[in-house]
């Protein structure tokens, strides 16, 4: 009888742990919550240029965790596709920016690095600290894809999503927090002549 009453609490445990998990992750699934609000897509000869800005993710909980010292870093995702109207869409490249912010207490600055697939794109210091949340939240002009030889160059399009931390489940696992994608408007690149 012991023995059924401590399963029934492991149980019981168990499933409250994995509810609270489960409404950690949905928070961060929230509709009202972080998104990307626009997303602008100037394609420049076989070059594809992304314009975002992101909402809703600059709470208290990551302006104190900023203005503390710790690297906060927004993580974006950026796919291109090729639009099929009778078919799957097909992946025909994807790329990862990162934006990292850190505070130094010593300079009184803010660091802010880009990188672009692991390569490092840019790297700038600011006094200002809505300076440094500009940068992590919106970019402008980033030359993201080039569309090489033998590459569809009609009917693409982009989708991308953030990704951040935003909370912790039991103060030692990060929970991230995501954006649902964000898909722009059809384009076509030029094939240059040759």
């Amino acid at each position: 009888m012991a023995d059924a009453s401590n399963v029934r609490k492991k149980v019981t445990a168990a499933l409250f742990c994995g509810l609270l998990f489960g409404a950690a992750f949905a928070a961060g699934q929230d509709e009202t919550g972080p998104r990307i609000t626009q997303l602008r897509i100037e394609p420049r000869g076989r070059d594809v240029f992304v314009g975002f800005t992101l909402t809703g993710a600059l709470n208290p909980e990551l302006a104190r965790k900023i203005e503390a010292g710790l690297e906060t870093a927004i993580r974006y995702d950026i796919r291109l596709y090729r639009r099929y109207p009778y078919w799957f869409d097909d992946l025909v490249e994807r790329r990862k920016y990162r934006v990292a912010a850190t505070f130094d207490p010593v300079t009184r600055e803010y660091a802010v690095e880009e990188t672009l697939d692991g390569k490092p794109l840019r790297r700038t210091t600011t006094r200002d600290f809505a300076e440094a949340a500009h940068r992590l939240l919106s970019g402008e002009n980033l030359l993201t894809f080039h569309v090489s030889r033998g590459r569809p160059t009609r009917n693409l399009y982009v989708q991308m999503r953030a990704t951040f931390d935003t909370a912790y489940f039991f103060t030692i696992i990060p929970v991230d927090s995501r954006t649902s994608w964000k898909k722009s408007k059809r384009f076509n690149v030029r094939a240059n002549p040759q």
